[in-house]
């Protein structure tokens, strides 16, 4: 086809229904995220803020913290370490004090240690011992569990003059369990502590066989079964002050 000036006009159209011309205005652009997505984004952001204003939060506490006490922790082996804790100032204030109302006037002993010495409630002192009367009467094996749940054990006596103690002690009138025994048919008398008696020493009157235990009366030893019931006599060492 010509127009009036002799040029061929091409006349394209399209050949069917079904042909779409492409156009810019029709180019998709990226995928769009479901709603979910977007969702979750926002729930990330609040979770970093709120960590952020965490982390924010005890680092201001603990400058408090610093700042009330005066100093920061002293590293192992550094000067401030070793320095004198004002609590062990004031336990050692604490202890003179008890030591001045407690103790009676004495001379420092030639060890050069303290000469006072404590025993709990109801605990007569003797040397460097505290020893606990019973008033019940049991056999020698709850006489030994009673002890141990004081804090003590069954009598263990060292020498002569601690047995005269004993007699002054229990008046001598009747039989007290001490921690003397025979564990079995081929050991000898042994001494709570796993010590072997020196007989040459503390004689034990009376027989010696398995079912054996010692028990002191006055200042003799005598052997008896130890399903027998008497009341004993517990030791533990004194807290010096």
């Amino acid at each position: 086809m010509e127009d009036e000036e002799g040029y061929t006009v091409l006349n394209l159209r399209p050949k069917g229904r079904g042909s779409v011309v492409p156009s810019s205005d029709r180019i998709q652009g990226p995928p769009q995220h479901p709603p979910w997505h977007r969702l979750a984004q926002w729930v990330a952001w609040v979770v970093i803020i709120a960590l952020l204003a965490v982390v924010i939060a005890l680092g201001i506490w603990v400058s408090h913290l610093v700042s009330e006490k005066g100093q920061t922790p002293a590293a192992p082996g550094s000067d401030r370490a070793g320095s004198r804790d004002p609590s062990t100032a004031e336990c050692s204030t604490c202890l003179e004090r008890f030591r001045s109302q407690l103790c009676p006037p004495a001379l420092p002993s030639p060890a050069g240690g303290s000469r006072c010495k404590l025993c709990p409630t109801d605990w007569r002192l003797d040397g460097n011992k505290c020893y606990w009367v019973s008033r019940e009467n049991k056999i020698w094996s709850e006489s030994r569990a009673d002890c141990s749940a004081r804090g003590s054990q069954l009598l263990v006596i060292r020498d002569p003059e601690e047995l005269e103690f004993i007699k002054d002690l229990t008046q001598g009138t009747s039989l007290f369990w001490i921690g003397l025994s025979i564990p079995s048919l081929e050991k000898a008398w042994t001494w709570a502590d796993g010590s072997q008696l020196d007989q040459t020493q503390f004689p034990v009157s009376g027989p010696a066989e398995g079912n054996s235990c010692g028990a002191v009366k006055g200042n003799q030893i005598h052997s008896d079964t130890c399903s027998s019931a008497f009341q004993s006599i517990c030791q533990q060492d004194a807290v010096p002050l």
